[in-house]
């Protein structure tokens, strides 16, 4: 009899643990937990909880990239921070990242936790950047990576007289397409020639760096440029 009250016992203890229900617990929900990096550090940058609507809801910058499993752990320490809601959000942004956009990732506890990774991951950067590096018949004219709205990097290269614009977005597929090629006021303008989607354009700018416009010539983000290594 004892000993089976010692393994009933043993049992629960086990799946307390694994749902979050103790301070040193390894999972929470269906993730688990991992260390975050030594040198990590985040900071609050909008608090908009609220008590009447019963939830929290915090948006953060934090340092650097980070796994699933350490965004887990994050989001448990975040949520033993506050007063309990029945709805806790988080929005993880990068450092340079614009506050009114899309968040880098998410933790949502709704009540369940989800954890969402809307950018690249760590391991979508090193994949992909194989490919960014890997040598191109023609002349490279610059290299972007643009992390919040596309989550995509971008090669503009010369070959034959043409231009063209190699994007890689954070699945690792690669598209090539024709550009056309205009001097403005503001820089480098590239345009597809087939039309491209819905309208969008490209402009190198003054500092280098490659800005997206759509179709209406409004702005809506930049990419920054990169190392070219070929």
């Amino acid at each position: 009899m004892r000993l089976l009250l010692s393994i009933l016992f043993l049992s629960t203890l086990t799946i307390a643990c694994s749902n979050g229900n103790s301070d040193n617990e390894v999972y929470i929900g269906k993730y688990k937990k991992e260390p975050l990096p030594e040198h990590f550090s985040y900071k609050i940058i909008e608090d908009k909880s609220n008590e009447i609507l019963d939830k929290n809801q915090l948006s953060l910058e934090i340092s650097q990239k980070i796994s699933i499993g350490q965004l887990a752990t994050l989001a448990s320490k975040l949520y033993k921070s506050k007063p309990k809601r029945k709805r806790f959000y988080m929005f993880y942004f990068l450092p340079g990242m614009k506050k009114n956009a899309g968040a880098w990732a998410i933790t949502h506890f709704d009540p369940d936790l989800k954890i969402e990774i809307l950018g690249t991951s760590s391991g979508d950067d090193t994949k992909n950047e194989l490919k960014v590096n890997k040598r191109i018949n023609g002349e490279v004219i610059g290299k972007w990576k643009e992390e919040q709205y596309t989550a995509s990097y971008y090669i503009i290269y010369k070959r034959n007289h043409k231009y063209f614009l190699r994007t890689i977005p954070k699945t690792g597929q690669v598209f090539d397409e024709e550009l056309s090629r205009q001097v403005k006021d503001k820089g480098i303008k590239f345009v597809y020639k087939q039309g491209g989607y819905n309208g969008e354009y490209f402009i190198i700018n003054r500092q280098g760096n490659l800005d997206l416009y759509n179709k209406e010539g409004n702005k809506f983000t930049t990419a920054r440029k990169i190392l070219i290594q070929n």
